[in-house]
């Protein structure tokens, strides 16, 4: 993997997160959320005994699902903060963290960042080609661990 697709995992997880969402939301919305999750959750039979429990079931499923999908998302932002902070000038960093953290269009940093676009280029990859030896350090130490 990459420097840019490692640091463009956040973004790409948060809209995962977000579709998980709206579809739990979706599901809910269908005459399920007046039952009670509570109570199908504590039930420890292996039988879901009606068509509402089973759908109560898989919903519980997604929200798990998508529980550990937010905590892998919280994880990988500390990461790519981590990653990013070693970089010591603010303009880069400033630039890294909208760009792979808030998931803002290269124009939107552009124009939030007070530079032209091509400035934004010039230093997103002087910013990257300082950043790749602490990565490459991440990707090593994540292989030495597996």
């Amino acid at each position: 993997m990459t420097l840019k697709q490692y640091l463009s995992q956040a973004v790409k997880l948060d809209k995962v997160i977000d579709s998980s969402f709206n579809l739990l939301e979706h599901l809910k919305h269908f005459g399920l959320k007046s039952h009670s999750f509570r109570d199908v959750r504590n039930k420890n039979h292996s039988k879901p005994e009606s068509q509402v429990e089973r759908a109560l079931i898989k919903i519980h499923k997604l929200e798990e699902r998508l529980n550990e999908d937010i905590d892998r998302y919280v994880d990988l932002q500390e990461e790519i903060i981590g990653l990013i902070n070693n970089l010591e000038d603010l303009e880069e960093r400033a630039l890294l963290e909208r760009r792979y953290l808030l998931g803002q269009t290269w124009d939107k940093v552009a124009e939030e960042c007070f530079m032209s676009l091509r400035s934004v280029h010039y230093i997103h990859n002087k910013a990257l080609k300082k950043l790749e030896p602490f990565y490459n350090k991440i990707k090593e130490d994540n292989k030495n661990v597996s």
